[in-house]
């Protein structure tokens, strides 16, 4: 069962965040059997389908099901004794398992409670009563269970109202006043909280509570406060009301909340309570407002007013039949209300100080958010990246694409587009929406020839790069930059004597050897001797290995002793071993898929013309076995709140080609 057959990308991305976050050891998930314990709602589904996605990624052998304790069979009354009534009858319905293999839930390693987390908790005071009585029937059986850890899901609203600026430690309490909006929400989720840690002290159960920012994100149905409430608006272009306040909330994208659960469970001690909000996420709510129109200017229609709802009959548009003077007055002390009632801002130290990291912006979950209510059915991609300016980077490619074909074409040169160009033509027929690069291969002849006739055929303002071509630069490939132009990445970046301008990669495929020793030798050999050139250049550590750690924790002690001529042109006769032998087997030597290993010349044999952005460009007609040696499945598209450039560019100038097409 893959998750991508049944969930949107939306979903797909928050489900798979904690496994590529790096911060989650595999070894504490595997084979373990997960209890969430809720209602059957959305939330509940995400923290399953989060666990799910090991099984996707690793073959983990996770096991995930989702329990609503059944009001009929509510299990053993407090004082009663624990042999008088199965603990697990309360969870004798509504069993959900996410996983292909469920388990009973008795026979769970880690018990998560979603209890009221951002969940609406206004309610009379009868019906605390009963939510309470209920919620520690639920504890009394999770309790009996002899599993590993209990998790209990609790938010900020636990401190009540808190001074301006103050963020509230996981040991603090802000003020309560049985009067204040929200008091309600403190009081149950308090009680909660006192209700599950001195139930599991008393069964000697270890336990954490995580404390989450007001939760956000596609897909979702929970608790409406204000990031759900503006983006759900500038969604539908629908005019709104802010009432500006000092005050900051914390609030954390759904990808991280996830991540957060899994990392409480297997990184940190038990027995503490701990904090957790997003990457740069404590904001007011004019904050909210200001990040939603800078990134959706012609839909986000909001108006900011001081807090005094009568001047937004002043600073609204002109009223229509849908949006009155006093609708807006109305709106304005809904807004008003809405900023008494939170005021929720974390001190997340602790969770951080144990290494957790969040991974989504305040940013960059809103825009994942307006985006996915659109439903627009196009390609995500976040409009902001490069300044603006990726459009243009993509036009200056194209027109580097055309002016090669145009070379290769009058020399009758082999060429195919390649890498993440040749999945775009595949794949978008045209670029990948968020790529920053362009790159085509030839064999190693073409290579050459093309190399002798560069020079006289280029523009004047293409600087060939080569490391004989200049000083300094010791990359195996070609690249063509513009001359006039800033495109430095972090790695060049530490080399603005050479020339940074935007560029374009050519890359050669080399022959390799016929048989797999010979193959794994080859590799082997180029791999260390490109690490010691390119890690001697940079001035950095061979770091990694994979399974040759100890050889290149070797290769790193003497890396400095070789002379950086000589490497160089060790490199390169490597590249070049096996030239003018019919092998049979080609490598990609010079680029980053070195560790694909070998695959067979005759990919390459024949070329095929495809759209890409509008022209004919060749490549390989046999692209499918090609791009799956490169990516697998090719057609699955990288999760959406990875889809930034894939280049760390840190100087950028167009210069005069500001306006290119």
């Amino acid at each position: 069962m893959l998750l991508r057959d049944k969930l949107n990308e939306f979903e797909l991305d928050w489900a798979q965040a904690a496994v590529r976050s790096g911060q989650i050891p595999l070894k504490q998930i595997r084979n373990k059997k997960i209890l969430i314990v809720g209602p059957e709602g959305s939330f509940e589904a995400a923290i399953g389908w989060s666990f799910a996605a090991w099984n996707d990624e690793c073959r983990a052998g996770v096991r995930a099901v989702q329990c609503s304790p059944d009001a009929q069979n509510p299990g053993r009354e407090p004082g009663q004794r624990a042999g008088d009534s199965p603990a697990t009858d309360i969870f004798s319905k509504s069993v959900r398992s996410f996983t292909e293999e469920s388990f009973p839930p008795a026979a769970a390693d880690y018990i998560i409670l979603t209890g009221l987390c951002c969940r609406e908790a206004r309610c009379s005071a009868e019906e605390s009563v009963g939510l309470l009585r209920a919620f520690r029937k639920t504890v009394q059986a999770v309790t009996d269970m002899d599993c590993g850890r209990i998790l209990l899901l609790s938010d900020g609203r636990v401190y009540g109202r808190l001074g301006h600026g103050f963020a509230a430690s996981e040991y603090e309490a802000g003020k309560t006043d049985p009067c204040a909006p929200g008091y309600e929400e403190q009081y149950l989720l308090q009680a909660m909280e006192g209700i599950f840690v001195s139930t599991a002290r008393e069964k000697g159960r270890n336990f954490n509570i995580l404390r989450t920012g007001l939760i956000y994100g596609p897909c979702l149905s929970l608790m409406e406060h204000p990031a759900v409430q503006l983006a759900a608006r500038t969604a539908r272009g629908e005019e709104t009301v802010i009432t500006l306040a000092q005050d900051k909330n914390s609030y954390i994208c759904i990808h991280d909340v996830l991540t957060a659960i899994q990392f409480v469970l297997t990184v940190c001690p038990p027995n503490k309570i701990l904090n957790v909000s997003g990457y740069h996420s404590d904001v007011t709510a004019g904050e909210l407002a200001m990040l939603l129109y800078n990134n959706f200017p012609e839909q986000c229609r909001i108006t900011l007013t001081s807090g005094r709802p009568e001047r937004a009959r002043q600073e609204m548009p002109d009223a229509d039949a849908g949006n009155c003077p006093d609708a807006a007055e109305k709106d304005a002390c809904a807004a008003a209300e809405e900023n008494e009632r939170f005021c929720v801002q974390l001190n997340t130290q602790l969770i951080r100080h144990y290494g957790f990291a969040p991974q989504i912006s305040m940013e960059d979950g809103l825009i994942i958010l307006v985006k996915s209510l659109e439903n627009m059915g196009e390609v995500f991609i976040f409009d902001n990246t490069y300044l603006g300016k990726l459009e243009k980077v993509q036009k200056i490619l194209l027109a580097y694409l055309l002016e090669i074909d145009r070379i290769c074409k009058k020399h009758n040169i082999k060429y195919f587009l390649a890498g993440g160009t040749l999945l775009g033509a595949i794949r978008h027929h045209g670029f990948i929406p968020w790529d920053d690069d362009a790159d085509v291969m030839m064999l190693r002849e073409d290579y050459d020839r093309f190399l002798e006739v560069a020079r006289d055929e280029l523009p004047e303002n293409i600087f060939l790069q080569l490391p004989h071509t200049e000083k300094g630069n010791y990359n195996p490939f070609t690249k063509l930059r513009i001359d006039n132009t800033m495109f430095a990445t972090e790695f060049t970046g530490h080399f603005l004597w050479m020339h940074n301008g935007i560029f374009f990669d050519i890359l050669a495929h080399d022959r390799t050897g016929r048989h797999k020793w010979s193959q794994k030798l080859h590799l082997m050999a180029t791999m260390l001797m490109r690490s010691i050139v390119f890690n001697k250049w940079g001035d950095t550590d061979i770091a990694g290995g994979g399974g040759h750690p100890v050889i290149c924790k070797i290769v790193d002690r003497v890396k400095y002793l070789v002379p950086m001529r000589f490497a160089l042109w060790a490199q390169n006769r490597l590249l070049e071993f096996y030239k003018n032998r019919e092998t049979g087997y080609l490598y990609d030597g010079m680029g980053r898929n070195l560790s694909r290993g070998a695959f067979p010349e005759k990919w390459l044999d024949e070329a095929v013309y495809v759209d890409f952005e509008g022209y004919k460009f060749p490549v390989p007609k046999e692209y499918d076995k090609y791009l799956t040696y490169l990516y697998g499945d090719y057609m699955q598209m990288i999760p959406v709140s990875l889809r930034r450039t894939s280049h760390s560019i840190v100087l950028m100038d167009l210069g005069e080609y500001a306006d290119f097409s």
